[in-house]
């Protein structure tokens, strides 16, 4: 808001009083010895009006008017701004009118007849108060500018070192080479076409980077096994999902994946593990992700299998809907891949994983 007038110490002042004389009295004062910008009116719905179609830094008011008292105006002025100074005028001062001014945030309360050197001295003064609370506005908005901006540096650093040690997990297995990226692109999108909530959302992103970070605890010897495994090392691979929830418990920021993580190799049908769980008893998270994780999976190359189709990997899903994977997010799957998976982020996704991939882009 900017004062009008003809200097940098001009202000623009609206004066109200029923009596005529009055306004024109104060305004001469005003504006011909201190050079402000002012304006005159005789009542408060004038007032009302001046003060939709303009800013002004000062308004000087009678209390007893018609219709409306220079007390009510204060109220509906402050409660519009704030930071506009408001001068009460009054011939018939009472103790009741000046504490309820005073609790309306008057900024000054002058009695009738009163010096017109007064009335300088107050509007002096009620400028000055109002370029304080200007200038501590801006510093507030500059101040909570940093701090967020601040706040965003901090939270990149931290996504950042999720990123790195997700790769960090991903690169002990080199036959899975880009596959966090691609099961948290296809888990996001279904999460977007199933409609998660925000929390959902992020439960699921960590669950899509961190969904293998049991097998840290796998020996190379299984892990990189250039064959299939033996039933002794396929049950010692069976364990990832519940040593991953032992890993990510100890780090408070990763514990919202901690069931995606346990629940990502069960089976809707119950004949999954570690536990054995079926349908609804599956976290939604963990029912995205075992679509997303076996459609990788299906695609990749191994040395003792080529990897399949993408026509083929998606035969399978359907095939297997309704007895190893969530018959609904089977759905939620082939709609998403039909739109190509798409990179735009979902209304609903937590600010953070905004921030992770930009405002536009999920992968």
């Amino acid at each position: 808001m900017t004062s009008a007038g003809n200097d940098s110490t001009a202000a623009s002042i609206l004066i109200v009083d029923d009596e005529p004389a009055i306004t024109t009295v104060c305004s001469i004062q005003l504006t011909e010895v201190d050079g402000h910008d002012c304006v005159k009116v005789t009542s408060a719905a004038e007032a009302l009006e001046w003060l939709e179609e303009r800013d002004f830094d000062v308004v000087i008011t009678d209390i007893r008017m018609p219709k409306m008292s220079g007390i009510d105006l204060l109220k509906l002025i402050k409660r519009k701004d704030p930071e506009i100074q408001v001068i009460i005028i009054t011939g018939n001062p009472d103790l009741g009118s000046a504490v309820e001014a005073i609790r309306s945030q008057v900024d000054d309360y002058l009695v009738k007849p009163f010096e017109l050197s007064q009335l300088s001295h107050s509007v002096g003064r009620a400028l000055e108060h109002r370029a304080l609370l200007q200038e501590n506005r801006r510093y507030r908005s500059e101040l909570e500018k940093r701090v967020k901006d601040q706040s965003k540096q901090i939270e990149r650093l931290f996504l950042d070192g999720l990123a790195a040690l997700a790769g960090a997990i991903e690169a002990r297995d080199r036959y899975t080479g880009g596959h966090l990226d691609r099961v948290t692109r296809y888990a996001l999108s279904m999460g977007a076409e199933m409609e998660l909530s925000q929390q959902q959302m992020w439960n699921l992103w960590l669950g899509s980077l961190f969904h293998d970070v049991g097998k840290l605890a796998i020996p190379d010897a299984i892990l990189n096994k250039p064959g299939p495994l033996t039933e002794e090392e396929y049950e010692e691979m069976k364990r990832h999902p519940e040593l991953g929830v032992q890993i990510v418990e100890r780090i408070s920021f990763l514990v919202p994946a901690s069931r995606a993580i346990l629940h990502h190799q069960e089976r809707w049908d119950g004949k999954g593990y570690p536990g054995g769980l079926a349908g609804e008893e599956i976290c939604v998270e963990g029912r995205i992700l075992a679509v997303a994780d076996a459609f990788d999976a299906m695609l990749t190359n191994r040395p003792y299998r080529e990897g399949r189709s993408e026509e083929m990997a998606v035969e399978e899903l359907e095939r297997c809907s309704g007895t190893q994977f969530d018959p609904s997010v089977v759905a939620a799957f082939l709609k998403a891949r039909e739109k190509g998976f798409p990179a735009q982020l979902p209304t609903t996704v937590h600010p953070a994983i905004e921030l992770a991939y930009g405002p536009s882009s999920a992968a």
